[in-house]
């Protein structure tokens, strides 16, 4: 068990999609409830977003801002947690396993403060770790309009894990991606 809590991000507008990701189905089951299994090692496990969807049965904390941004759902993550290690975890992620949370989690170190998938040599700054102790900077860096995970990382000396052509990586964004994953996720059973 992590002693640690995940946070699954639902709170994006999914416009490229046309309907909300969290809900579409891969091998029997809606993205949100597979990344919320995949979670299950953590002490806590929250979904953050913009409105809490009718009948889910999972604990909801409420995104702090009107932002469309993952840095607004780090900020709620960081917020509310009672735990110094926090995972970010992005619903557009659905092959994600648990594989990945240890390699994370065994990686931190206690001078550390974000321990991040590096993914084709790209930050995968919604699927990382981030110590409690970065609110501030994640504060103002909101404070100044400065949104991008990828430079927040940078102001704060990330532990880089490399993941090379890795499909538990595979960004879902549009139907075509979703297609594409329901025929990866078939062949694989």
């Amino acid at each position: 068990m992590f002693k640690g809590s995940a946070f699954i991000l639902i709170g994006g507008k999914s416009e490229r999609f046309n309907s909300p990701k969290w809900k579409a189905v891969i091998g029997g089951d809606s993205v949100l409830n597979r990344l919320w299994n995949v979670c299950s090692n953590f002490e806590n496990r929250f979904v953050v977003g913009k409105e809490k969807p009718e009948n889910l049965n999972k604990l909801f904390i409420h995104d702090e801002f009107g932002l469309q941004a993952p840095i607004n759902g780090l900020y709620t993550a960081l917020k509310h947690t009672e735990t110094d290690w926090n995972l970010l975890l992005s619903c557009d992620l659905p092959l994600m396993d648990a594989n990945v949370f240890k390699v994370l989690w065994d990686a931190k170190t206690n001078k550390s403060n974000l321990v991040i998938p590096i993914i084709n040599d790209r930050f995968q700054g919604t699927c990382a770790l981030y110590h409690k102790c970065i609110l501030p900077l994640v504060e103002s860096a909101i404070d100044r309009s400065e949104y991008s995970l990828f430079s927040l990382a940078n102001k704060v000396s990330p532990i880089k894990i490399n993941f090379i052509n890795d499909n538990r990586f595979w960004n879902m964004n549009t139907k075509k991606d979703y297609k594409q994953i329901i025929k990866y996720v078939s062949k694989q059973n």
